[in-house]
């Protein structure tokens, strides 16, 4: 019997390493899976930034009154381990334009008014915050409801910080901005497999 133990034993060692090699491969997999979307959702948001739909020149007219509108903001260090909150506003562009969570802006029944905006504004905000019974953060997505209240629904979970970056803009009174073109350098680092993803996304409707 203990020859045969001794035998197999590096045989059990073997495959025991085999199935944590592919757990941990399956992991990473499945993480990068879930960045990938995830800076998706936040590049898309970011594109839409400012968006104002014109169709006449009344329409021009009015979105130069809202031209001083703040439609895109970066909150640094406000979330779980100092993690960074974006937020972007803009008006909806069409009926299978979604939000973070997918939901599309429908008319309010007898009203010309439409469902998950403010003040004819659809609202989008991404930030961290602590993950319950976990020593990682989750991943929030904040839009608004069809009566147009804010609504916080998780989109990614083990998550270790959460940053942006202005790329492009002005950094201080009298500064002129740098040469790139303007945008937002996100940077996401996750904890289940200790790796970091980020992407730079230009801005299309904002100063």
């Amino acid at each position: 019997m203990s020859l045969g133990i001794a035998v197999i034993a590096p045989v059990l060692q073997s495959s025991s390493a085999l199935v944590r090699k592919q757990t941990h491969v399956e992991k990473a997999w499945l993480v990068e899976q879930d960045a990938i979307r995830v800076l998706e959702l936040m590049a898309r948001a970011i594109r839409m930034a400012g968006y104002r739909k014109i169709d006449s020149l009344g329409a021009r007219r009015q979105s130069l009154r809202m031209a001083k509108v703040d439609y895109i903001g970066l909150e640094h260090r406000t979330g779980w381990n100092h993690s960074d909150l974006l937020w972007v506003k803009h008006e909806p562009a069409d009926g299978s334009e979604g939000d973070c969570l997918g939901n599309r802006v429908e008319q309010v029944s007898h009203g010309k008014s439409q469902s998950r905006t403010k003040k004819g504004l659809r609202y989008q905000g991404f930030f961290v915050q602590k993950a319950g019974g976990d020593r990682s953060g989750s991943l929030m997505c904040a839009s608004l409801d069809r009566q147009g209240r804010l609504q916080h629904t998780s989109l990614m979970n083990h998550i270790d910080t959460l940053h942006f970056k202005w790329v492009g803009q002005k950094t201080g009174s009298g500064e002129p901005p740098s040469p790139a073109r303007p945008g937002v350098h996100i940077i996401l680092k996750t904890t289940l497999i200790e790796r970091e993803f980020s992407r730079f996304v230009a801005l299309r409707n904002t100063p």
